[in-house]
Order: structure tokens, then sequence, then C-alpha cells
């Protein structure tokens, strides 16, 4: 049987997601770079699911998330 990894950050994971990737594209489009985006990283562990996001070259931990296997 096939199976997805469901992955749900936390209310207040998301919200500092986004705030975060919001100052980054800010600081890059005030120096007339065009925007890189913004990448998270998911560390799923038994205890619990940690969510970073990169910024420059920093690890920033933001939260906890949600993470299911469920059927196709």
């Amino acid at each position: 049987m096939a199976q997805r990894l469901h992955i749900v950050l936390s209310e207040e994971t998301t919200k500092r997601y986004l705030k975060l990737a919001r100052e980054k594209t800010e600081g890059e489009i005030n120096e007339d770079c065009e925007p890189s985006g913004a990448s998270i990283q998911i560390d799923i562990w038994h205890l619990e699911n940690a969510v970073s996001i990169e910024v420059g070259s920093d690890w920033i931990d933001i939260g906890e998330a949600s993470v299911d296997l469920i059927d196709a």
C-alpha cells in the first residue's frame, strides 16, 4: 500500500517562519537582489519534530511540526 508523509507546522512555527522569511526577502529586495526564497529543515525524531529556517549561514530553530504517515 502506498503511503505519504504529511507534515504540518504548528501555528506558532508558521508565524515565526513567515516573519523571518518576510524579513529575509525584504532585506534582499532593499539591496537590489532577487529574493532567494527561504529554506526550512525538518528533523524528525521519536520525541518531537523540530523545524529550522536558514538565515544567512545559520539555521534557526523556529518550533515544531506534526508528522504523520498516511495511506495514499
